[in-house]
Order: structure tokens, then sequence, then C-alpha cells
């Protein structure tokens, strides 16, 4: 995990070229950013992504394949390809590692995998797609003898092998924590237990002591990947009532795709002292 890139918002990551006095702003898009190809074992699975430039100026771009992970708090870590235990980087060809595009062009770059026999479970990978500074302008920034900050967006392209046959969805809730009682404001750590990636959602309840429920809000959806382990703080809306003193139980229930929910629930107490607050 210490090579690892990180990308801003898990699908774009800004690089800097250059001094600081104007600014160019790279002039590129990709689309869509996350293949998910629906693959068996021994199966051959495909898909394309469209590299487009935008701007007013030629420019190159070069194609790079990685192996990619989530931290606990959700943000996207770029990795060696090929380092993780269910990379299929080893799998993947795709059509062009550098692109030359004049103003207004576009280039779609096909992706293909052929999927081993004796694997079960999602595998995935990721290319990073990036506009290369122009060598005249690379030589004068290293100079000093520009005042031109360009900025250069790279595209995370995200490659998801989904097994039709062998997936086994499965999922734990590892920890409750009341973080603040009121508003209530609760973390809980979450695994991905099965061999498929999965999209969970779920509801929070709130219950008094004699299990009459008070309030209820919702979970957003959040993805996760087998073995992943992920670390939420979840905040109550706005517009819940105000809790009046006394003992409750939030009781949090998941629904990750699978056939069964999960359930999980913490104890917390409202006091006087924090109503007034």
């Amino acid at each position: 995990m210490a090579e690892a890139r990180r990308l801003a918002f898990a699908c774009v990551a800004v690089f800097l070229v250059a001094a600081v006095s104007s600014t160019v702003v790279g002039s590129m898009s990709v689309a869509p950013l996350s293949l998910q190809l629906d693959t068996p074992p021994g199966g051959v699975g495909s898909g394309s992504f469209l590299v487009r430039n935008t701007g007013s100026e030629d420019i190159e771009v070069s194609i790079s394949l990685h192996d990619w992970w989530r931290t606990a708090e959700g943000n996207l870590q770029i990795l060696p390809a090929g380092s993780t235990d269910r990379s299929c980087a080893d799998w993947v060809v795709y059509s062009a590692t550098t692109l030359a595009l004049a103003a207004g062009g576009e280039t779609e770059i096909s992706v293909e995998f052929t999927v081993p026999e004796d694997v079960d479970g999602d595998h995935w990978a990721m290319l990073l797609v990036e506009e290369r500074p122009q060598p005249v302008e690379q030589d004068q920034a290293e100079a000093g003898l520009t005042d031109t900050t360009r900025v250069i967006v790279a595209y995370a392209v995200k490659i998801l092998q989904r097994d039709p046959v062998n997936r086994a969805e499965g999922a734990s809730i590892q920890r409750i924590e009341i973080l603040r009682s009121e508003p209530l404001q609760l973390e809980m750590t979450f695994v991905n237990d099965g061999n498929a990636h999965i999209t969970t959602s779920g509801t929070i309840d709130i219950r008094d002591v004699f299990g009459e429920s008070i309030e209820s809000f919702e979970i957003d959806p959040f993805p996760s990947l087998p073995g992943e382990e992920r670390i939420l703080v979840i905040d109550a809306p706005e517009s819940a009532q105000e809790l009046l003193p006394g003992s409750y139980y939030a009781i949090v229930q998941l629904d990750f795709g699978g056939d069964y929910l999960i359930q999980g629930g913490q104890l917390f107490e409202v006091s006087e002292e924090t109503v007034e607050d």
C-alpha cells in the first residue's frame, strides 16, 4: 500500500506542471469510467471507453495498467498491476498505450480479457489515462522559463470482471460505535465477506427501551470489493426529531444483495445536558 498513488474523489487525479502565474486546464475527457463485464471462468470479456480531446490544441495521452483498492474511508488507491489478490491485470489486453489526438478528436480504446478456468468470484484492475505535457512546455517548466501552470487531469477507468456463475455475496457488521447521541452520529465497520463486488444500502432505526420505533432513516448505498473493510460515519438527517432524555437503541439493518439481511445495534443515552446543549 505504501507504493499507492491516490486519486481524489475516487475517479480523477489532478497533477500540476510548471509555475504559478497563469493556469491552463487539461483538455481531455474519458467515458465511461467503469467497465463491469459479466464473464465466467474460461470466458472472454470485452468493452471499450472513449478518450476525447476537448481542447483547441493537439495532445498526447498515455494509458497504463494498474490495480486499485479502496481505503477503509472509501478513498481510491492506485497500486502496481498484479499486486492484489484478486487482480485481473495479467488477463487484460487493451488497444493502445499512447495516443495522439488532434483538437476535437477522439479514439475508442478496446479492452479485452480472458478469465482462467480455475478461478472464481470477481476480479478487477484499472487503466490510468493521462494527458502528457507537451515537450516544449515541459522543457520550459523544468527550466523555469514559463509562468504557466498546466493542470493535467488523469482518469481512472475501473475494470471489474463479475463472475455470474460462482458469485457468493457475503457481508458482516463488525462494530457500531455511537460518536454523538444528539443529534445522532454513529460509526460502523462493515466487511465484505464474499467473493463478489457488492453495493449495500440500509436503514437505521432508533427505538426506545420498550422496542418502539422513534425514528428511522436511510443509509446511502455504498460499494465494496471482496475482502474490503469500510468504516462509515453516518449522521441522522436534519429533519430527524429531537430525542428526549433517556435510553435508546440504534438498530442498523443492511441489504448487501444476498439472500439475507444483516443487523447490528448499539445502546446509547441522551442526557439532560445533551438536550440543553
